[in-house]
């Protein structure tokens, strides 16, 4: 067990263990998505050595230097034991999107924490407050990860940085295309930036286009992620309660006619590089997996499909889509993330079609659906596909 150490901008503490979970609260939380947490593996010349050295919403996961972030709940999981020795410092920054263009600053927020606890124990081991009452900055770096000899040590930082997370990545030394975020038209970016976009699709029927660039679409990556705790205490008298098993699949057409499902339920996981080219990676029965749940599209044979249905259901436990908070995210190589998330909600039905991906002369179209069904069969009926199912488990 850990004496937590409560630090002040500038002083510097030992880290007892590799493994780590860094939480970052807020006093005023500015709403939605509007506050993103990135990360920096930098050298010794305090750069990134390339692109895929910066962790943020685009590409929340470097398992190959044991950094994962979790946007949605402003959570950074570091083993540092993994690290590999050309990384020196791990900086940690909050920014706030589009910041300067809303005229919002971090003095709205009023002070942000820094809370880094042992990943098995959950031991605090230090907290850093910082008071943002008088910062009009858009971007903060908060602390520093660093190695010293042959340990690792935190540094409490808390400075200003003037500029959202674009002139923060270039400080850094990311090349990066132009625009963070927002429902603008989509050029085509260079392939040699990283495209710092998310575009958020807020009404049903809502739909966005994704053209090829001149590597194709490549890998398109759907990732589900929502909240499993339940969502009131049982009581004194009351049965426990139980958390909710949210399952991501889909149902695939292909140009040709054939049509059929990929889902965990009846163990139909696809495969990515052979038909149907749709690879479901895992299982999260728990809902608190910091990678939620992924599905894998081969981009390379985009041409072959005519469309795919994005749906989730609710396995096991009570259907409370208000509380579940889901949140689909779809990403392709050089192109912003598109978010969905299941804003409107049916608590009488198990099952959500949330996003529709259509083949459009060979671009990517993806249509907002949000819609609401009582089971498998419904659903299909509803979107024309003409399966027969049978009951399943997994």
């Amino acid at each position: 067990m850990y004496d937590r150490i409560d630090m002040i901008a500038g002083q510097n503490c030992p880290l007892p263990v590799p493994a780590l979970h860094v939480t970052v609260m807020t006093g005023r939380k500015i709403s939605g998505p509007d506050l993103d947490m990135s990360a920096f593996l930098l050298n010794a010349q305090g750069q990134v050595s390339q692109d895929e050295d910066f962790v943020f919403y685009n590409q929340p996961l470097r398992a190959d230097q044991g950094v994962e972030l979790e946007p949605e709940q402003n959570r950074l999981t570091l083993h540092l034991d993994r690290t590999q020795p050309s990384v020196q410092k791990i900086a940690l920054t909050m920014t706030i999107t589009d910041g300067q263009v809303k005229g919002r600053s971090f003095a709205e927020v009023q002070h942000v924490t820094v809370l880094v606890k042992d990943f098995l124990t959950g031991f605090e081991i230090a907290g850093f407050e910082l008071d943002t009452a008088k910062n009009q900055e858009t971007a903060l770096i908060l602390v520093e990860f660093y190695r010293h000899q042959d340990n690792w040590k935190l540094r409490a930082v808390g400075q200003g940085f003037v500029g959202g997370l674009q002139p923060l990545a270039e400080f850094y030394g990311v090349d990066v295309s132009e625009g963070e975020s927002g429902p603008a038209p989509l050029p085509e970016p260079s392939p040699q930036k990283l495209n710092l976009s998310k575009i958020t699709l807020d009404k049903r029927g809502q739909s966005i286009s994704l053209e090829k660039n001149r590597n194709g679409l490549g890998e398109i990556i759907v990732n589900l992620n929502w909240n499993s705790t339940p969502t009131k205490s049982p009581g004194l008298f009351g049965r426990k309660a139980e958390g909710i098993d949210l399952d991501l699949a889909c149902l695939w057409e292909f140009q040709d006619g054939v049509r059929g499902a990929v889902q965990a339920l009846g163990g139909h996981f696809g495969n990515l590089q052979q038909f149907p080219f749709i690879e479901l990676d895992q299982d999260d029965r728990s809902g608190r997996s910091i990678g939620g749940e992924t599905m894998r599209i081969n981009g390379n044979y985009w041409h072959e499909f005519s469309r795919v249905l994005i749906f989730a259901f609710i396995y096991e436990g009570v259907p409370n889509w208000s509380h579940v908070d889901a949140v689909i995210t779809i990403k392709s190589h050089h192109q912003p993330d598109i978010e969905v998330r299941l804003d409107s909600h049916r608590n009488d039905q198990f099952m959500c079609a949330i996003a529709m991906l259509e083949n459009v002369n060979g671009q990517l179209r993806i249509t907002k659906l949000v819609d609401y069904f009582s089971g498998h069969q419904q659903m299909d009926y509803a979107y024309g596909w003409g399966l027969n199912y049978v009951a399943g488990s997994k």
